[in-house]
Formats: structure tokens, sequence, C-alpha cells
């Protein structure tokens, strides 16, 4: 049986700074298993060495693909010996925070500071949503606080409001939906038949803060992914792309006649991202790296009903030159097997009078 444990850790920890474990036992053999809740997602046979200690790695990736199976950003998992003793059996109870990135700080520090993102300050269109994500634990103060910044009839203003919560769960995820048309519909309550303009709002709950600058750039690819913590965000790109399609085909002579089979069509976009500061260089990394990646749709009731898209290439390059810009190149495409049209919706103009629209969106 297990006598004990020799690897410390904490009770919130991040998946991926689990540590390799040392454990004791007082026979030869052990079944090792890890539990998620009331369920086994893994179960393992280990052999003790001559001085009966155990050793148990890579537990933080079998924790990630739960966690990615069940699109979840924590869980409650234990660590549990099998079978277990009728008195004093073995047991490890911990939370592990989902992140497939190396951390520079402490689990629970950092959720009781931070988003689950790493950017501070983002750009937003005005047709776009996001996602603000945290989570709290038992007690905590979760009022989430509102500060916007903008434009009435010209003149420059400021609104601060707040929703009063706190946590009554032990520990709980947060989703907080941000949009600039919202925010837009509540200062307009506040003035009505004013010409609002809206300049930026942060989010805020306890320390944790974030900005958002309102752009009113149209035409920009928007794409929302799972981050490095397994939340949803919003990444609007700015810069060149360029589709290009494959067509290809096999062909055979039957008859003396040739023909074609095996018919494909593949199409791609090519991206080249604007200039990028390093914080948000870091943070596109985590876009290419991403297990889900979806075609936001405003108009879709959930990120369920919105399409997949692969990253199927993609390179960084970074300089701590003056005069070279930090730029991403990415390849990405559908997922879905046929090849798409972008609309459906058309309407017969006269040659001279229909808008000119950017070919991707």
């Amino acid at each position: 049986m297990i006598v004990r444990l020799n690897t410390w850790f904490s009770d919130i920890i991040f998946t991926s700074a689990f540590p390799d474990l040392e454990l004791v036992s007082d026979q030869g053999w052990e079944r090792i298993e890890l539990w998620a809740g009331e369920q086994s997602i893994f179960s393992v046979y280990l052999c003790a060495n001559e001085n009966g200690l155990i050793y148990l790695s890579d537990l933080g990736q079998v924790m990630e693909q739960y966690l990615i199976e069940n699109q979840l950003s924590f869980a409650s998992f234990s660590l549990r010996e099998s079978p277990e003793r009728p008195e004093n059996p073995f047991r490890r109870d911990f939370v592990a925070i989902f992140s497939n990135y190396f951390m520079d700080d402490y689990a629970q520090p950092f959720i009781e500071g931070n988003f689950l993102t790493t950017l501070s300050a983002k750009q937003i269109s005005s047709s776009a949503y996001d996602l603000v994500s945290f989570i709290s634990k038992k007690g905590e103060d979760i009022t989430i606080r509102h500060h916007v910044v903008f434009y009435v009839d010209g003149i420059l203003a400021t609104m601060d409001w707040a929703n009063e919560e706190i946590e009554e769960k032990d520990i709980a995820l947060h989703n907080i939906h941000v949009s600039a048309q919202a925010y837009v519909h509540k200062i307009q309550e506040s003035y009505p038949g004013k010409e609002i303009k809206l300049l930026s709002f942060s989010v805020s709950v306890g320390p944790r803060n974030i900005t958002y600058y309102v752009t009113d750039r149209k035409n920009l690819t928007q794409m929302i992914f799972l981050n490095a913590f397994n939340v949803f965000e919003l990444f609007e790109i700015q810069g060149i792309t360029t589709a290009k399609t494959t067509v290809e085909r096999d062909s055979a002579v039957i008859n003396r006649r040739e023909t074609f089979y095996d018919r494909t069509i593949e199409k791609k976009y090519e991206v080249q991202t604007s200039a990028l500061s390093s914080p948000v260089k870091d943070w596109v990394e985590q876009f290419l790296f991403s297990p889900l990646v979806k075609m936001f749709d405003s108009d879709a009731d959930s990120i369920n009903e919105m399409t997949e898209v692969l990253i199927t290439e993609s390179t960084c390059e970074i300089s701590n030159s003056n005069t070279e810009l930090n730029k991403v190149k990415f390849t990405w495409k559908y997922a879905d097997v046929y090849p798409r049209i972008n609309s459906t919706k058309r309407k017969t103009e006269g040659s001279f009078s229909q808008q000119f629209e950017f070919q991707f969106k």
C-alpha cells in the first residue's frame, strides 16, 4: 500500500506545472488512479524499486486532455490507490487549472488577480463580442464593474456602474459577455436622442482588469479560439489575406477517351498580420496553438454553431531590432470537406451602383 507522497504541490495548481510524483510503497507494486470528480479517468500499475519508491510522470497532460474533451478550464481531481485500504486509504485531492503554457506564477494568486487571458488590453470592433472569463473562490466579492469612455454629441464623457455579487460556490468559472453595441445601448439610456461614439470600456472584478479599445474598422477576419486556459477569446485579424485555391484531379483513358475522376478542391487563406506588440504576439501564439478555432459569427446563437477552421501552417517573426516589426504569418482553411461560398444573398444592381466590398470577411 502507499505509505506517503514525497512530492509537494499546491491544492490549486496549473496543469503545466504539475510535477512528477514520488510515492513510498510498502509492497512491490501499486495500482494508482486519477479521478475527476466521481469518475476514474486514468489508472496505471507501477512497480516499486528496491527502496520502495514509485515514480509517476506526465499526469498534467492526462488532466489537460480531460479538460479539453469536456471544455473545462479547471476541475477537481484526486489521486488514489486501488484497491483502497479499509483504514486510512491514500488520497490526495487538488484542483487543476488548465494551462498548456508554462506560467511564471502560482495558480492561486494568478486567478485571484487576473482574468483568464494574458492580455490586459485589446481592440474590439463595433460588430463583435468577446468573453471575459475568471475563476472565483467561496466568499470572494465578484462585483463586476464597468467603466466606459465615449463622446456624446462630440463632448468627452465617462460612465461607471457595477453589478454586485458574492461567490457562494467553493470555486467557480464566470464568463462575462462584452460588446461595443451593448455598451452603446446602456449609455443611450442615460443620453436619449444623443449621438454616442464609444471610445473604450474597461471591465474589472476585484484586482482583475481588462480594457477594450473600440475600432470602427470593418471587414476584419474574426475568429474565436480556446486560449492557454481553455476558455474562448476573440481574435480580430488585421493584416493582408490571400486566398489560394488548389484543384486536383486524376485522369484515365476509357474507350480511347480521356476523362477526369477523384476531383478535389482545396481553398486556403494565407494571412500576414500587421505589426504586433510583444504581449499581443505571445497571445497570438496561443491562437496558432489552440485545439479549437472557429470563425466568429455575431448572428450565431452560441459558439457551438460557429464554423470550425484549421490553422495549417504558421510562422512568427520576432526581432528586437528598432527597424524590424513583429509579424505573424499563418494559413487557415475551413474544416468542412466541401468548398464554401461565403455569401448566398444576391441581388441585381446596376454596374455602377453596387457597393464595393472586401473579398475576405
